[in-house]
């Protein structure tokens, strides 16, 4: 495992070339400024990137009209649907779901038992998100407009303070900060399994460029 950004992300998306992170630095001393990053795996070189290659890789072709529409681009999931629908979440629960041309056609504050939802991949016509304060993740039918199945509760061990979700086959990759753990989920008979293990809170699991990256509370890993 080695470590790629020595330093707490606001996020972190994948790119052709690996990934591409977002810091907050100090500006003039008095403010704070949001700056993206791109780590190279073949060069293992980090550069700099502009807010709209950030933007275009996190959003897709209409990054424009979504980001304009959200205003905060940076602290949302985001899961695209094959119909070219866009699914955002937030971690205060606030859920938004753009149509193939960049049209908000839903907003809603999601909540599960009083807690709010945090992430999105997309799964058919639903998207699965974590509850952490259940320890639960759960599936949300995009047209009945409801959640449809939980995995997990707030008194099991399935998942301890899940704060994200990622896919990858027809397994989902559920990030554990209280176990620090990351388990997986098949979608084919929905049994959960662990798959690695830290020594300390794991936030974030991606793929891209062949490698696979983690964020941990101390930065960003790949390993």
């Amino acid at each position: 495992m080695k470590q790629i950004f020595a330093f707490e992300v606001f996020d972190i998306i994948p790119c052709p070339e690996g990934i591409i992170i977002s810091q907050k630095e100090l500006y003039n001393g008095t403010s704070y400024k949001v700056s993206f990053l791109q780590y190279d795996v073949a060069l293992d070189r980090k550069t700099p990137v502009t807010k709209d290659i950030y933007q275009g890789f996190k959003f897709g072709e209409n990054f424009e009209k979504i980001c304009d529409e959200l205003g905060d681009y940076v602290s949302c999931d985001v899961t695209f649907f094959k119909n070219g629908s866009v699914v955002i979440v937030y971690p205060t629960g606030e859920t938004g779901i753009f149509d193939k041309n960049g049209d908000n056609i839903f907003t809603s504050d999601l909540f599960y038992r009083d807690c709010p939802i945090t992430g999105a991949v997309a799964d058919t016509a639903q998207f699965w998100t974590a509850v952490p304060r259940q320890n639960s993740i759960i599936s949300y039918s995009i047209p009945h407009k409801k959640f449809n199945m939980r995995i997990g509760s707030a008194n099991s061990g399935t998942f301890n303070e899940p704060v994200s979700v990622s896919r990858y086959g027809n397994d989902l990759y559920v990030c554990n900060s209280g176990s620090c753990k990351i388990r997986t989920v098949s979608l084919e008979n929905y049994l959960a399994n662990d798959y690695r293990r830290f020594e300390e809170p794991v936030y974030k699991y991606l793929r891209s460029a062949g490698k696979e990256f983690v964020v941990l509370s101390s930065g960003v890993y790949i390993l």
